[in-house]
């Protein structure tokens, strides 16, 4: 049933090269709506228009007043010749929409029409900056973690100001504030080369065969309907595929006898991710709050759970994602797969 309150909303889009995410809110009501959509930003780029009008008129048909706020790191896809292009292609989309839009900046938030070359690079992946922005607003002291699919990114709010000296992919990797490793379509031949079980050597293959998703299955750290991304053979997501998927990638096929192999190469996988994360909050804790204690870490994304435990194993001080939500979740509890869509509706204007 609608709520009769419902007549202004917000949508926030996170606009990513494989996945676009977007979420609903209301002023009048503490209801969401979010979704996330396979997007192959690289192929299908000239549908964005097209996929922006048509949630647009869902809401459009109900009469309601539709306010639309966007973030983006599409613009890197290979299909543009650089980020400036591409960044310009996604603006242009979202002006043809015709659907009344703000695009978001380090600066603020932007009518897409009044966007020029210089406020590029304030818009080119700065998904990772509006969820900074929007924590900073509520916590003094926090590393929040966001362990998507692909990457894992470090936001480091100290004494409420944002300290990362990110303002590109290139700075966000030299100062360990990104890490191109995520928790579903990282490669697992990105994690290691080779593991002994047994006496034996087993080399891991550098072909698209698997991923962390797979390993991730296996170990029982990600439910298999959780998980958005596309499989590396195009089959579903459950264990016995996983099973057949990390099986190829080290060179031999899948039976129940080698379960027990399958297990534990998958764990020292899992393991060498693991302490590459590890690595990167030890180094922020040494960076940033040396002469600091308690400083409490937050995980969002796909693979909070993960983070989550790293913390506790670490004992460290762990700050639950749901207490940073203001709303009540419609249809699931994966609001935090999505924070940058939502932190879109609720950053000041």
């Amino acid at each position: 049933m609608q709520d009769k309150n419902l007549k202004k909303i917000s949508i926030g889009w996170d606009i990513g090269g494989a996945h676009i995410k977007y979420c609903v809110t209301s002023e009048h009501s503490k209801l969401i709506w979010y979704d996330i959509h396979a997007f192959d930003f690289w192929k299908d780029y000239k549908s964005l228009k097209s996929l922006i009008m048509n949630i647009n008129s869902l809401y459009k048909k109900k009469n309601f007043e539709i306010i639309n706020y966007f973030t983006m790191s599409a613009e890197m896809c290979d299909c543009f010749d650089n980020r400036n292009v591409g960044t310009k292609f996604i603006i242009q989309e979202i002006i043809d929409s015709k659907c009344k839009s703000y695009v978001f900046s380090r600066n603020g938030f932007v009518k897409p029409k009044s966007i020029t070359k210089p406020l590029l690079g304030t818009i080119a992946s700065n998904n990772w900056y509006a969820t900074a922005l929007y924590l900073s607003e509520k916590y003094s002291d926090i590393i929040a973690i966001d362990f998507g699919s692909t990457t894992c990114d470090f936001m480091i709010i100290k004494n409420g100001n944002i300290q990362n000296k990110r303002t590109s992919d290139l700075s966000g990797l030299q100062n360990r504030e990104l890490l191109y490793s995520g928790c579903a379509r990282t490669p697992v031949y990105s994690l290691i080369h080779k593991i002994k079980y047994m006496n034996q050597i087993y080399i891991v293959i550098p072909e698209q065969f698997s991923s962390m998703a797979d390993i991730n299955i296996i170990l029982d750290k990600l439910n298999p309907d959780d998980i958005y991304s596309k499989t590396a053979d195009g089959t579903v997501n459950n264990k016995i595929n996983a099973y057949k998927r990390i099986s190829r990638s080290f060179g031999f096929d899948y039976s129940n006898n080698k379960i027990k192999l399958i297990k534990y190469l998958a764990n020292q996988i899992y393991n060498s991710q693991v302490q590459l994360i590890k690595s990167y909050i030890a180094h922020h804790m040494n960076k940033h709050f040396s002469n600091k204690k308690n400083i409490k870490i937050l995980a969002l994304g796909l693979g909070h759970k993960i983070i989550s435990n790293i913390s506790r194993k670490e004992k460290y001080f762990y700050l639950d994602h749901n207490k940073v939500l203001e709303s009540k979740i419609y249809g699931g509890s994966a609001l935090t797969n999505i924070f940058s869509s939502y932190v879109m509706c609720k950053l000041k204007k």
